[in-house]
């Protein structure tokens, strides 16, 4: 009988070990949503977080971009940037008591640039380019002011170079939006 009571009492620790352990990864994940500027365009980034020290962390990121090329006065014509992003960041100055952080971070970049609707035909001959997959490589900078335990403002200069662009293989996104801790 004693026996019994003994494996019971350690399965029922082990159990609260395990439980204690997942539910604590949650309090190491953020989301976040940033309405992001380019020149001649907008764009939209979502990102997820995992925080795996205090100061260090990995990060998801979605980004869609919306432009209009005007290579001459009379001509324009609109392309779009999907890009699927994984980066690793670190803290560069961070102050708790204010609820100031500041990371730098990067990593590969991978995705695709839709340019002119999916028409190759121009009406000039400047530019050719055409739709297509392309792969390179993104620096951050995020500036991360707590608004409260759960959220915060977030303010990220993103620098991406893509390879293989046949149109602006160098792009820049200035935002600002939010980010939402779990607990």
């Amino acid at each position: 009988m004693k026996h019994y009571h003994v494996c019971w009492g350690l399965f029922c620790v082990l159990f609260m070990w395990v439980c204690e352990q997942g539910f604590s990864q949650r309090s190491y994940l953020s989301v976040g949503a940033v309405p992001t500027y380019k020149t001649d365009g907008y764009g939209i980034q979502l990102n997820a977080n995992h925080y795996h020290s205090t100061t260090d962390f990995l990060q998801l990121s979605l980004v869609a971009t919306f432009s209009k090329e005007m290579p001459n006065a009379g001509v324009e014509f609109p392309y779009d940037d999907y890009w699927f992003n994984l980066g690793y960041f670190t803290t560069v100055l961070t102050s708790p008591k204010r609820g100031i952080s500041f990371y730098f971070g990067g990593g590969p970049s991978v995705g695709y640039k839709h340019i002119n609707n999916g028409e190759t035909e121009f009406p000039f001959d400047a530019v050719e380019a055409e739709s297509s997959f392309i792969y390179g490589a993104y620096a951050s900078f995020e500036m991360d002011f707590f608004i409260s335990d759960a959220f915060s403002l977030i303010v990220p200069i993103n620098g991406y170079y893509h390879f293989n662009s046949d149109l602006h293989d160098t792009t820049l996104l200035l935002g600002a939006g939010l980010r939402y801790y779990f607990k």
